[in-house]
Protein backbone atom coordinates (compact mmCIF):
# COMPACT_ATOMS: atom_id res chain seq x y z
CA UNK A 1 0.00 0.00 0.00
CA UNK A 2 2.86 2.41 0.75
CA UNK A 3 4.34 1.84 -2.72
CA UNK A 4 1.11 2.98 -4.37
CA UNK A 5 1.06 6.17 -2.30
CA UNK A 6 4.65 6.94 -3.31
CA UNK A 7 3.79 6.48 -6.99
CA UNK A 8 0.83 8.87 -6.72
CA UNK A 9 2.93 11.47 -4.87
CA UNK A 10 5.76 11.12 -7.41
CA UNK A 11 3.27 11.50 -10.29
CA UNK A 12 1.83 14.73 -8.89
CA UNK A 13 5.27 16.17 -8.10
CA UNK A 14 6.37 15.18 -11.61
CA UNK A 15 3.41 16.95 -13.18
CA UNK A 16 4.01 20.06 -11.07
CA UNK A 17 7.72 20.11 -11.92
CA UNK A 18 7.00 19.57 -15.60
CA UNK A 19 4.53 22.44 -15.72
CA UNK A 20 6.91 24.78 -13.88
CA UNK A 21 9.78 23.80 -16.18
CA UNK A 22 7.63 24.35 -19.28
CA UNK A 23 6.48 27.77 -18.04
CA UNK A 24 10.14 28.74 -17.66
CA UNK A 25 10.84 27.76 -21.27
CA UNK A 26 12.44 24.37 -20.69
CA UNK A 27 11.39 20.80 -21.49
CA UNK A 28 8.27 19.44 -19.77
CA UNK A 29 9.51 15.85 -20.05
CA UNK A 30 12.91 16.50 -18.46
CA UNK A 31 11.41 18.36 -15.49
CA UNK A 32 8.64 15.75 -15.17
CA UNK A 33 11.27 13.01 -14.85
CA UNK A 34 13.48 14.98 -12.44
CA UNK A 35 10.56 16.00 -10.22
CA UNK A 36 9.01 12.54 -10.36
CA UNK A 37 12.20 10.67 -9.46
CA UNK A 38 13.17 13.06 -6.67
CA UNK A 39 9.77 14.47 -5.66
CA UNK A 40 10.35 17.39 -3.28
CA UNK A 41 13.88 18.33 -4.34
CA UNK A 42 13.08 18.10 -8.06
CA UNK A 43 10.16 20.52 -7.76
CA UNK A 44 12.22 22.96 -5.70
CA UNK A 45 15.01 22.89 -8.30
CA UNK A 46 12.46 23.52 -11.07
CA UNK A 47 11.16 26.52 -9.14
CA UNK A 48 14.59 28.14 -8.73
CA UNK A 49 15.79 27.23 -12.26
CA UNK A 50 16.49 30.25 -14.45
CA UNK A 51 13.95 31.55 -16.92
CA UNK A 52 14.95 31.06 -20.56
CA UNK A 53 13.22 34.32 -21.47
CA UNK A 54 15.53 36.34 -19.18
CA UNK A 55 18.61 35.59 -21.29
CA UNK A 56 19.81 38.34 -23.65
CA UNK A 57 18.88 37.71 -27.27
CA UNK A 58 19.62 39.08 -30.73
CA UNK A 59 18.15 38.79 -34.20
CA UNK A 60 19.82 36.82 -36.99
CA UNK A 61 21.03 39.19 -39.73
CA UNK A 62 19.91 36.79 -42.51
CA UNK A 63 16.46 35.52 -41.47
CA UNK A 64 15.60 37.73 -38.47
CA UNK A 65 14.93 34.86 -36.03
CA UNK A 66 15.60 35.87 -32.43
CA UNK A 67 18.25 33.60 -30.87
CA UNK A 68 20.12 33.65 -27.54
CA UNK A 69 23.13 35.94 -27.51
CA UNK A 70 25.54 33.05 -26.82
CA UNK A 71 24.52 31.05 -29.93
CA UNK A 72 27.20 30.82 -32.62
CA UNK A 73 24.78 29.67 -35.36
CA UNK A 74 21.20 30.61 -36.18
CA UNK A 75 18.97 27.62 -35.48
CA UNK A 76 16.67 28.56 -38.37
CA UNK A 77 18.94 29.28 -41.36
CA UNK A 78 22.41 28.17 -40.18
CA UNK A 79 23.96 31.64 -40.51
CA UNK A 80 27.21 31.95 -38.55
CA UNK A 81 26.73 34.74 -36.01
CA UNK A 82 29.44 37.19 -35.01
CA UNK A 83 30.87 37.01 -31.49
CA UNK A 84 29.64 39.85 -29.31
CA UNK A 85 32.23 41.50 -27.05
CA UNK A 86 31.56 42.08 -23.34
CA UNK A 87 30.80 45.81 -23.78
CA UNK A 88 28.31 45.10 -26.57
CA UNK A 89 26.58 42.35 -24.51
CA UNK A 90 25.58 44.87 -21.89
CA UNK A 91 24.08 47.18 -24.51
CA UNK A 92 22.22 44.38 -26.36
CA UNK A 93 21.01 42.56 -23.25
CA UNK A 94 19.19 45.54 -21.78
Amino acid sequence: MAGGAYIIIALFFGLAGGVVGRLKGSSFLIWFLISGLIPVVGLLVALVYRMERDEPQRACPRCGKVVPLADALCTCCGQELEWVEADERLAIGR
